[in-house]
Order: C-alpha cells, then sequence, then structure tokens
C-alpha cells in the first residue's frame, strides 16, 4: 500500500503512511497552489508545511487518531477488521471516507474505496435493526460498502435523511443525522438530551434540530449534523474539536488528565482564530454546561468549523447531556475559576474563569456580570417554555431551574 490519500474540499492536501511511530503525514506540495503555507484548513495543531518538526508530528498523530471513536464503538469498528488492521491507520483505510467534518481518508487502489457513493432508502424495521446490532454493524456500517467513522463514546447509528425518508449510506456517501438509542443502564439519558438540546435551540446556542423519533417501537435520539451542508464541497464542512486543536490525545481531553486543555486554553485559541464574538459564545456553551448539570463538557466536546476560505468559527453547541443525577462523582471536565465540583460552583467563579481568559471578550467584573447574569435570564425563560417528553428524568427541569435560580442569586450551584 502506498499510503492513504487526504482529501479537503476537492483538494489533495497530503497522504498518510504507516510508519515505526504509527503515522506520519506527508503534505502534497501542490496543495500550496490553493492555501497558503502554514494554513490552518485542516487543523489549528498542525498547518500545513512540506516538512514537520517532531512536536508537530506528533500532534498530527493525535488529529487523525481524535477522528476515531472511543470506547465500544472503537472496539466494533475494530473488530469487523483483520487483527493485523484494528489500528488507526487500519480503520482509517476502512472507514474514513464519512468522518466529522469534511477530510476524505481512502486509499487509492482500494477497490471499495471507488465505488461511487450511495444511499439505500430504510424503514423503521430496518433502523430498529441497526440499533440491537451495532457490535456487528456498528453506526450502521454495511459489512463490505460502509465508510463510516465518527467519534464519541455513546452508542449511535449515522444515516442520511432526504425529506421525511431514512437512508442507509454506502461507499462514503455523506450521512446527515445521528440516531442514539436509549442506553439500558440509563433510561432516561436520550430524552434528557434532547430536552437540553431544544433548551440550546431556544437559546440559540444551535440552530440544528434535535428530536425523539420511533422507530418500530424503538424511541431515538435524533440529531441534525452541523458539519453537513448540501451547498458545500462533498456536502460537508471542515470540523475539528479541541482535543485534536490543543494537540491533545485521548483522556487528555479532561484538563484533571496531563493538564493541556482548559476552558482557558480554548478561549484563548478562539480568540487567536475567531475574534471576540466567537469566545463569548464559548462562554455560553461553558455557562449553559453548569446551568443543566453537564458534567461531561470536555475538550472533544468542543469544536471549530473550517470553511473552504479558510474562517474558523465556533461550531454550534452539541451533546450537551446533564449528568447530576446520574451516579457521577459530580466533578466537571473543565475548571471553572478552579473549581471542578459542580455544586460549588458560582457566577463570581463563572467571573473569574472568564476574566482569567484576558481576551477583548470580557475586560472587567461589572461587564463580566452583566454578560453571566442575562445569560442566565434568557436560559430561566427559555426553560418555561421548552417541552418535557414523558419519559424524561421527572427532576430534570426542576433541577435546572433550581440551579440557574442559585446561580442567579449568588449561591453555589447546589
Amino acid at each position: 500500500m502506498s499510503g492513504l490519500n487526504v482529501e479537503l474540499y476537492g483538494t489533495l492536501l497530503g497522504t498518510l503512511s504507516q510508519s515505526g511511530s504509527g503515522l506520519d503525514f506527508l503534505v502534497d506540495e501542490k496543495v500550496f497552489d490553493r492555501y497558503p503555507l502554514s494554513s490552518t484548513v485542516m487543523s489549528l495543531s498542525t498547518p500545513l508545511n512540506p516538512r514537520f518538526t517532531n512536536p508537530q508530528k506528533k500532534r498530527c498523530r493525535n488529529f487523525f487518531a481524535g477522528l476515531l471513536p472511543e470506547g465500544r464503538n472503537l472496539s466494533w469498528l475494530a473488530q469487523t477488521l483483520p487483527v493485523r488492521e484494528r489500528d488507526t491507520y487500519g480503520i482509517l483505510r476502512k472507514y474514513g471516507k464519512d468522518i466529522a467534518g469534511a477530510l476524505l481518508i481512502y486509499d487509492p487502489g482500494d477497490e471499495a474505496a471507488a465505488r461511487a457513493a450511495k444511499a439505500e432508502k430504510v424503514g423503521p424495521k430496518e433502523i430498529r435493526y441497526l440499533f440491537e446490532h451495532m457490535p456487528q454493524e456498528p453506526l450502521a456500517n454495511s459489512p463490505v460498502s460502509g465508510k463510516t467513522s465518527l467519534g464519541g463514546m455513546q452508542r449511535k447509528i449515522v444515516l442520511a435523511k432526504k425529506g421525511a425518508s431514512w437512508y442507509r449510506t454506502h461507499y462514503g456517501y455523506p450521512s446527515t443525522h445521528i440516531l442514539k438509542p436509549a442506553p439500558p443502564e440509563y433510561p432516561t439519558m436520550i430524552y434528557d438530551e434532547a430536552f437540553c438540546m431544544q433548551l440550546a435551540y431556544g437559546i440559540g446556542l444551535t440552530g440544528h434540530a434535535v428530536w425523539i423519533e420511533n422507530f418500530d417501537g424503538a424511541d431515538g435520539l435524533v440529531i441534525e449534523r452541523y458539519d453537513r451542508d448540501g451547498k458545500a464541497p462533498t456536502g460537508r464542512i471542515h470540523q475539528e474539536d479541541f482535543n485534536q486543536a490543543l494537540g491533545a490525545h485521548g483522556n487528555e481531553k479532561y484538563q484533571e488528565y496531563g493538564g493541556k486543555v482548559s476552558a482557558k486554553r480554548i478561549a484563548e485559541t478562539l480568540d487567536r482564530f475567531c475574534g471576540a464574538d466567537d469566545v463569548r459564545r464559548f462562554a455560553e456553551q461553558l455557562i449553559f454546561s453548569i446551568a443543566i448539570g453537564n458534567l461531561d463538557m470536555h475538550a472533544k466536546n468542543v469544536s471549530v468549523l473550517h470553511y473552504p476560505d479558510e474562517a474558523v468559527r465556533l461550531a454550534p453547541v452539541y451533546d450537551q447531556v446533564p449528568l447530576r443525577h446520574q451516579g457521577t462523582d459530580g466533578r466537571m471536565a473543565l475548571a471553572i475559576g478552579g473549581e471542578y465540583v459542580h455544586a460549588n460552583l458560582t457566577a463570581q467563579k463563572i467571573r473569574e474563569e472568564l476574566l482569567s481568559w484576558k481576551t477583548g471578550a470580557f475586560r472587567n467584573d461589572r461587564e463580566t456580570d452583566r454578560f453571566i447574569n442575562n445569560f442566565l435570564e434568557i436560559c430561566a425563560g427559555a426553560l418555561e417554555k421548552t417541552a418535557v417528553h414523558e419519559n424524561v428524568y421527572p427532576r430534570l427541569k426542576t433541577d435546572i431551574a433550581a440551579f440557574v435560580s442559585n446561580l442567579l442569586s449568588g449561591k453555589c450551584v447546589g
């Protein structure tokens, strides 16, 4: 094998190959006919250059590894391959034609990779089957023609939606929606996530729909992908999560594991590449996660979008799952004002965190307090208008209302 082609928006960026260290990425010099030297169109942590330093090579390997799922989703993908191919290179070779963002990764010598992408219409019974057979057909990949990878730990499948119909994707056809079944161990989780994402939609943190749909008796959480756009080249918008953007790997997405990521580092990066408006939008996402009791807003759950013209913007909020009522340790993935314990957080701690970023978005106590309080008031107003599914955790809306009220009154979240 000569290596894997890595394409973005119809342009060959370079070739991914195996090496003693795992992976090497060689940039194709023709890419500089379209993008300037050191372009960050692929990754903020790995600008495109003819040669990489050793630290850049490590960040590059972390970037490509970050395109794969985690936990059992990764294990299920790996188990579909021969043992010798169950590494990052082998999984990307098989499943790299429909991933998070807009990169296309494939073996140019593989006959299956050269096949024309297509979509196969499926009904409720087929979708329920895919929910129930994830180990055998992970992410709804068919054994031969499935080419999809997607990050994350939660059980899920990916499909395309056209009008009112659902389609299974083959040979790299762009999926448009993520579907999550209810996990038996957390029976209210998809309903809790649906409520919080609908609340986020009402506030304006996302413009992408999320709803519960029944498939032959099995409920699923349906999420419209924000990295898909029919008007974009290949129907995709390139995405990079902040584990990738900060050069971190695996569980380093949690601040307490290695200290590579933090809200401050995310904000500083947004300030550098996007500007003050996106820093404020990130602050709103962070405050929202505190308000709903989402303990898992780690670096992989915050992303940027890379557009064909090299513009970079903060992605809409996603994966906002309330966890305070679950059996957790109650600690945040990212510290807020130096505090990890959610119950101990206050508006003052949030203010300390925002001011510590030292960006133009937050300049003094008074302005920052006004920003925090205004956003919490918006949350409180939207909370009253957001409908609750009958299967949601019974106290969820009440708990969130209490969290918001406590923050507004200067108390600990509780």
